[in-house]
């Protein structure tokens, strides 16, 4: 994207995968239909997630190409965003954690490292292709994520975008 060329279709060419390029360019809280190319199932706002997200950068620096090859758990992925869609179906913050917590789960039988505990939240995951970068945590409340923003110096508030 940041190149002129399409984003989805660069990733496509790379063999890594859609989905961080279609999500920064329709923007949203967006359920896609899987397959080789993106098509928006369900698309909104993302309210409920606001002053709920925060994101850690690991200081594990990754190359998403580099891990294209190594063995994915493709059930517990899809188990995951079957639970993720009707969690965003119905803007239900716990149901959302609990995908999350199964990708992330998915995400150690891959092989990743587990993300950090930090107390409050009540999910997390690797953002993007994962083995490094940013992890993505959810709180339940505003409240819970400003008393982990105080005391984790590195974690940063995210809110949700929609145009």
């Amino acid at each position: 994207m940041l190149n002129g060329r399409c984003g989805v279709e660069s990733e496509i060419d790379l063999g890594v995968g859609w989905q961080d390029p279609a999500v920064i360019r329709e923007s949203g809280l967006c359920v896609w239909r899987s397959g080789h190319t993106p098509v928006l199932d369900f698309k909104q706002s993302g309210d409920f997630l606001v002053g709920r997200m925060a994101i850690l950068w690991t200081g594990i620096q990754h190359d998403t190409p580099g891990v294209v090859d190594f063995p994915r758990d493709y059930d517990g992925i899809e188990r995951s965003g079957h639970v993720a869609r009707e969690a965003v179906l119905a803007s239900d913050i716990h149901r959302l954690a609990e995908a999350v917590s199964i990708y992330h789960g998915t995400q150690l039988a891959e092989g990743m490292e587990a993300l950090p505990d930090i107390a409050g939240a009540i999910s997390r995951k690797y953002c993007g292709g994962g083995y490094g970068g940013y992890g993505l945590y959810l709180f339940e409340s505003e409240s819970a994520r400003s008393q982990a923003l105080v005391q984790h110096d590195k974690l940063r508030p995210i809110e949700p975008h929609c145009r």
